[in-house]
């Protein structure tokens, strides 16, 4: 069973820490001190849960603009939609929240994924903890949630 959860940053965010520090830190060998910016504690984090085994996460931030980041997907749960859920999890926790816009730093290789869901890439490519990375946004107007979704309204 898939069930998910969002945590406000002054919680206990350990799970989503956990899920972080293997993508993110062992997986692609990013820092810890880049990994962890200290956003975390104003950010509100999601967990995706299977079988009740973390398995998803992402988080939410605002500062003056929406902001949706840090997506990770444990590799062993891969390959079953868990991402895109939480994407539109995260897409409709914000867009519920009063975002208009919602601003995106997504690793260049999977802006494809990004861009099913409506967002658009604007400026130039850049360097984040060594890994190419492009900013995107979307906004509320011209959000996309693609077919295949069980129990998606659009």
């Amino acid at each position: 069973m898939i069930t998910s959860v969002f945590i406000p940053g002054n919680q206990d965010i350990s799970e989503p820490f956990a899920i972080r520090r293997e993508v993110f830190i062992n997986e692609q060998n990013i820092s810890e001190d880049l990994e962890f910016d200290g956003l975390d504690g104003q950010a509100l984090h999601l967990v995706i849960y299977s079988d009740e085994q973390p398995a998803a996460t992402g988080r939410i931030w605002h500062d003056g603009d929406f902001h949706i980041g840090r997506l990770a997907v444990l590799k062993r749960f891969r390959r079953q939609k868990l991402g895109d859920l939480a994407l539109r999890l995260l897409l409709y926790k914000s867009f519920s929240s009063g975002a208009e816009n919602i601003i995106i730093s997504a690793q260049t290789y999977i802006t494809h994924f990004y861009k099913k869901f409506g967002f658009k890439e604007f400026g130039e490519e850049y360097i984040e903890a060594g890994i190419p990375h492009m900013s995107m946004k979307v906004s509320k107007d011209n959000v996309i949630y693609p077919s295949g979704c069980r129990g998606c309204d659009k």
